[in-house]
């Protein structure tokens, strides 16, 4: 058996945080979101295709010097096509059943067994149930067979489909009959309904945690999860005395929590960091390595490399990418006065996140002057520099620079 794991796409919802490397390699708990697809698969596949294309360097790059290298190879998706003309490009890779898995997923890593339990009773496409199955191919079974996925066209609750497959080496014939869809792309979606016309594919349900880290915030769902259950409580570093740690939290080798300073579990605290004096480091912070948190409170939130926030700031349910700096008394809101879910404008399309807790989402390499504060649910581009004292309200472009009061 063969895994193929589509890594390709440029994943353009989760600007600015793809800015710098592809979706498939967004850290959780210190490592991409693929690698931890790759880690159960590890063992039990013989080979492991990874479908690169958008800044497939940092996909190679990493993988080509890690511990799982012997059993990866890479294929190019020149073209961004859709998710069959990914797969098909891993055509000449697969030696027979293969299992297909989008890099982007997040899994509770339970499934993974439940998986190849049913592998070994045949060919199957995991479903999951979800309260509205309008923003995902909604899957219609009979004698929990596939009938066929409608692609974004039904509501209400229902089996979504996940792209998780195990496959024979014939459904590549399913791909190449599989016409251009109205977008111009060969979708997997497609190739699924024309295999199951002339062949059996069981549905299997997902019973446990599944996320498509397809927005910023299903980023810090995963997140939470994964803090939550997935944590190991360790701390590699130095905790001066009169710091108070409460809860799982993981500090990671030659970081340094300075007293006094209050750490509330699940947390985890990269490498090379500096905690406090004075700084709240509360439920599911996800701070990485060579970052420093002053008299400052970060909670719900992730903050990448080299990121500092060490005078005053508050940091809640944001999303703060690599080396971002937090001038004195700089904050970001996460919460309506009345009340309502935030609504995020991403490429001019308004979506509602049904969150009522959403901080934004700060590009890398951008600085924010003394006492800016940035509105809920906004999205600040990369390079970005705002001036002292502006409050931002709406979303930022890259290499923007900020003065004023409002914008």
């Amino acid at each position: 058996m063969d895994l193929v794991i589509l890594a390709a796409g440029k994943g353009t919802r989760l600007w600015p945080i793809t800015n710098h490397y592809p979706k498939s390699m967004i850290r959780v708990l210190g490592k991409p979101l693929i690698e931890w697809i790759i880690t159960p698969f590890y063992s039990k596949v013989e080979k492991i295709v990874i479908v690169v294309g958008v800044q497939k360097e940092k996909v190679i790059d990493y993988f080509s010097s890690s511990q799982f290298k012997e059993k990866i190879v890479f294929v190019e998706q020149k073209e961004q096509k859709g998710t069959g003309h990914a797969l098909l490009q891993a055509e000449s890779e697969v030696s027979g059943d293969f299992f297909v898995v989008n890099g982007d997923n997040f899994f509770d890593p339970i499934i993974f067994e439940k998986i190849f339990y049913q592998s070994r009773q045949g060919f199957f496409l995991a479903g999951k149930k979800v309260k509205d199955v309008s923003a995902f191919g909604a899957i219609v079974s009979e004698n929990e067979l596939l009938k066929k996925i409608v692609e974004k066209g039904s509501s209400g609750e229902g089996l979504i489909n996940t792209n998780l497959a195990f496959l024979p080496k014939t459904f590549f014939n399913s791909l190449k009959k599989t016409g251009l869809s109205p977008r111009g792309e060969i979708e997997l979606t497609d190739a699924f309904n024309s295999f199951a016309s002339e062949n059996t594919l069981k549905i299997m349900e997902l019973a446990d945690y599944w996320n498509d880290v397809g927005f910023y915030w299903n980023y810090l769902e995963v997140n939470s999860f994964a803090c939550e259950k997935m944590l190991k409580n360790e701390i590699r570093g130095q905790v001066e005395e009169g710091v108070i740690v409460k809860g799982k939290v993981f500090i990671g080798e030659g970081t340094l929590v300075k007293a006094p300073c209050r750490i509330e579990g699940p947390a985890y605290i990269g490498k090379n960091s500096v905690i406090g004096p004075h700084a709240f480091i509360r439920k599911n912070s996800y701070i990485e390595d060579e970052c420093h948190v002053g008299s400052s409170e970060v909670k719900d939130s992730i903050v990448m490399s080299y990121s500092n926030a060490a005078h005053f700031s508050y940091v809640g349910d944001s999303v703060v990418c690599e080396d971002v700096n937090f001038g004195a008394g700089a904050k970001t809101a996460n919460l309506r006065f009345d009340g309502k879910t935030i609504i995020v404008k991403i490429n001019g399309k308004e979506y509602d996140t049904g969150r009522k807790k959403l901080g934004p989402v700060i590009g890398a390499n951008t600085k924010l002057g003394v006492d800016v504060c940035i509105s809920c649910g906004k999205i600040v581009g990369s390079d970005v520099k705002i001036y002292p004292n502006v409050f931002v309200k709406e979303n930022v472009l890259d290499n923007e620079v900020l003065r004023g009061e409002f914008v």
